[in-house]
């Protein structure tokens, strides 16, 4: 097995990566449009989420709408909320079998099932890092085509 030293950097690359894709979930930052009309003061920036849109003036005003209805929304978008959910709690239960299978913690059992745990949360991870991934590249299709 590697050292612990290794072992906790890695739980704190795996600590931010199930903080990112949380934000990346939550954020409207997934489509950026930027729009200025013909002086500074007409300049509108939209953002555009899963959960949420959002736009901001450039008079300082923000405002956001939720999309309340999912079967108005396309298939792609329920899809990518879908598989990012999906992908942040499957990194969370991650989280939490990487936490168990440290060689520093006293809870999880002999080493050879600390082992076992290891692997699994890796699995979950990296099943989780695919979960992330899809949703991200199919809307990026989206937007582009």
């Amino acid at each position: 097995m590697p050292s612990s030293t290794m072992q906790i950097f890695a739980f704190i690359l795996a600590l931010l990566g199930v903080l990112g894709a949380t934000m990346a979930t939550l954020l409207p930052n997934w489509k950026v449009s930027v729009s200025m009309g013909s002086n500074i003061m007409t300049a509108i920036s939209q953002m555009q989420g899963l959960w949420m849109d959002c736009t901001w003036y450039s008079t300082g005003i923000f405002s956001c709408t939720l999309k309340y209805s999912v079967l108005a929304l396309p298939a792609y978008l329920q899809t990518a909320r879908t598989t990012m959910v999906l992908s942040c709690l499957l990194a969370t239960l991650g989280l939490w079998l990487a936490a168990l299978g440290l060689k520093c913690t006293h809870w999880g059992g002999s080493q050879s099932s600390k082992v076992q745990t290891a692997i699994a949360a890796g699995t979950c991870f990296v099943l989780a890092g695919f979960l992330c991934l899809v949703p991200a590249s199919w809307f990026t299709n989206e937007h582009t085509t």
